[in-house]
């Protein structure tokens, strides 16, 4: 094996680590784990939503049940002074007076009855969500395993071509390595190919029959070129 050879071998190791985070960004684990995260997200929002709800709707009730009480002392009030008050016209102003206060009532508890319903079906809502978080949450934490997991296999292959990667490198002339690591910044990663018929298998354009000519009667460690891209090229 040459040294070019040697190279593009560790080329071949090189692009296939390169290609691990790729890979690992696409693992069918990281999307499943990636949409039970979401799912989760939402569920809990629908949660804080209704317990928002049954807050609000409880504050309020309160109010109306302090405010209604209020009313009701008033308004027995009103009743006892009714009972000793002689002239027509104070009467009637009483009497309108816990007409209002009645009507109010009868507002306040048409008000409390759909704030109750509205607790009711908060927490209905809130109780369902609930139970949803939970399922959401324990196959979230399947998925996380199996993550795990598929990121270990990714992880063992990247140190097994890097260990690949090692045991060739000492065989390579430093010059040689460090011309390829240099060409490999240059290209973005691809700094070596192998030529495929009359054609570079990195940029795919084809040799002049000159470059082809001198490609062929070069010594087997001369480091040759594509003569269109610049990169090494394997005969």
């Amino acid at each position: 094996m040459s040294d070019l050879e040697r190279v593009l071998e560790v080329q071949l190791l090189d692009s296939a680590v390169d290609q691990i985070p790729h890979r690992s960004e696409r693992l069918e684990e990281r999307a499943t784990a990636k949409g039970l995260a979401a799912s989760i997200a939402t569920v809990t929002a629908t949660i804080e939503a209704a317990s928002a709800r049954i807050t609000g709707a409880e504050a309020r009730i309160e109010q109306l049940e302090a405010a209604g009480a209020v009313r009701a002392t008033k308004k027995a009030r009103l009743d006892q002074q009714l009972k000793t008050i002689i002239a027509p016209r104070e009467a009637e102003a009483l009497m309108a007076e816990i007409a209002t206060l009645d009507h109010d009532r009868s507002v306040a508890d048409d008000e409390e009855l759909e704030l109750l319903d509205t607790v009711e079906t908060s927490e209905a809502a809130r109780t369902e969500a609930q139970a949803e978080l939970d399922r959401l949450r324990a196959e979230a934490g399947v998925a996380a395993a199996a993550l795990d997991a598929a990121e270990g296999v990714l992880a063992a292959e990247r140190g097994d071509l890097l260990d690949r990667r090692a045991a060739l490198v000492p065989l390579i002339p430093a010059a040689t390595l460090e011309r390829y690591e240099r060409l490999r910044k240059s290209f973005g990663g691809v700094a070596i190919s192998k030529l495929h018929g009359d054609r570079c298998g990195a940029c795919h354009l084809d040799q002049s029959r000159a470059a082809l000519d001198a490609l062929r009667h070069a010594p087997e460690d001369a480091e040759t070129e594509c003569e269109q891209c610049g990169r090494l090229l394997v005969r």
